[in-house]
């Protein structure tokens, strides 16, 4: 299982953007260095409540040029066509891919606040058909030399894209999915899903990726594949020492949490296509017990219980877990990657290089112990029955 450290430049007031900016730089450095397979963003516009990253795609070859192994992953790009065209995505794309020796990747998504979308006047009802014929535009690109569109939203004469990708035919793509709908349409397109259960728990979870492989595994496919399980964990990470103190930590990503889920019921009345962030209303933020350990939208604890927190989304089948570290203090943030890379990757990544504690080897040696016996005894009496 990969592990992704996400970010939003969540900038708390008394401090200036530069500042906050530069803090991330080193908290993804800082994830590259402790063994996180993957860094990255999303695309906020216009956002109340601190989030400041409106372009990754500026901020990533900064940050690419400083690292040499991690993945920079887009969560996401927002593709509705007065958002970013598809074609500007697919060069920005292939161009981040260039300068980082194929180490990018691209979820993309329709927009999930009223702030972004009333501000570039992107329409509730036709922003996910314009995701959706983005996306083929954007592959058709990739896979074509020369390509050719015709669509409702996009109609491109013949022309060949440049620059070209490392990754060939292209990085690996897929969709921010939180309804059972989008993780259907992400198997029929063959990408991957970022599945989030927007604080609704394990259950819609379980049930969304269910969808998505029995969709993935139904759907005749005429064209490269990604087939990928990703979970975004959209509350926070907090690992600390102890599992008081990461407790202690929570209040300010709570408030994160909350904002979310006003943000989401509000956009449930905008369009049917919405209707199903209505249920987020029923999600009480108010129960912390809940929200930690059973909306799907946290990891709290020490090491060992990261580590039994991380275990529900691996018994999941997800092949990623990208994990948001933000709305904490810097400092904390730090002693969040540093931990999680120490002590819980490994567990998950080279659980044979991890040193047991002793009580737990002394009790394996003491198990196996009658079968060495008896092993034994059957070695000695086959010995026995040999002739001289």
């Amino acid at each position: 299982m990969r592990f992704g450290f996400i970010s939003e430049a969540e900038t708390p007031p008394g401090f200036t953007h530069r500042q906050r900016y530069m803090e991330v730089v080193d908290e993804m450095l800082l994830a590259e260095k402790v063994g996180f397979d993957l860094v990255g963003t999303s695309e906020q516009h216009f956002a109340i409540g601190g989030v400041s990253v409106s372009a990754p795609e500026t901020l990533y070859p900064y940050v690419m040029a400083l690292t040499s192994r991690v993945r920079f992953i887009h969560a996401i790009t927002l593709m509705p066509m007065r958002f970013n065209h598809p074609l500007r995505v697919a060069e920005r794309l292939a161009t981040e891919d260039i300068l980082s020796n194929g180490r990018v990747e691209l979820g993309t998504g329709r927009g999930n606040t009223t702030l972004a979308l009333r501000a570039f006047e992107v329409g509730a009802e036709e922003n996910k058909a314009q995701w959706s014929e983005g996306l083929d535009l954007l592959r058709a690109a990739f896979l074509h030399d020369p390509f050719h569109f015709e669509g409702e939203y996009y109609k491109v004469p013949p022309r060949s894209l440049t620059p070209k990708p490392v990754q060939i035919p292209h990085p690996p793509i897929s969709v921010a999915a939180t309804s059972p709908e989008t993780h259907r349409q992400a198997a029929q397109k063959g990408i991957g899903a970022i599945s989030s259960s927007s604080f609704m728990g394990f259950d819609y979870l379980k049930n969304a990726l269910g969808l998505y492989d029995e969709t993935f595994e139904s759907t005749t496919h005429d064209h490269p594949t990604n087939y990928s399980k990703s979970v975004m964990i959209f509350g926070s990470l907090i690992c600390l020492d102890s599992l008081e103190e990461a407790v202690a930590a929570v209040p300010p990503a709570l408030t994160y949490a909350k904002n979310a889920l006003g943000a989401y019921e509000r956009l449930s009345k905008l369009s049917a296509d919405y209707a199903y962030m209505g249920a987020v209303k029923d999600v009480d933020f108010h129960d912390q017990d809940f929200m930690l350990n059973e909306s799907a939208g946290f990891i709290v604890g020490d090491p060992a219980e990261c580590i039994r927190q991380v275990q529900r989304y691996a018994d999941l089948g997800i092949d990623t877990l990208l994990m948001r570290i933000d709305s904490i203090p810097h400092d904390v943030i730090m002693r969040t990657i540093e931990l999680f890379g120490k002590h819980v990757i490994p567990h998950f990544q080279a659980p044979q290089n991890v040193v047991k504690p002793t009580d737990d080897v002394l009790d394996e040696i003491r198990a196996l112990r009658p079968v060495h016996e008896e092993r034994l005894k059957e070695l000695e009496s086959r010995l026995a029955g040999q002739p001289a």
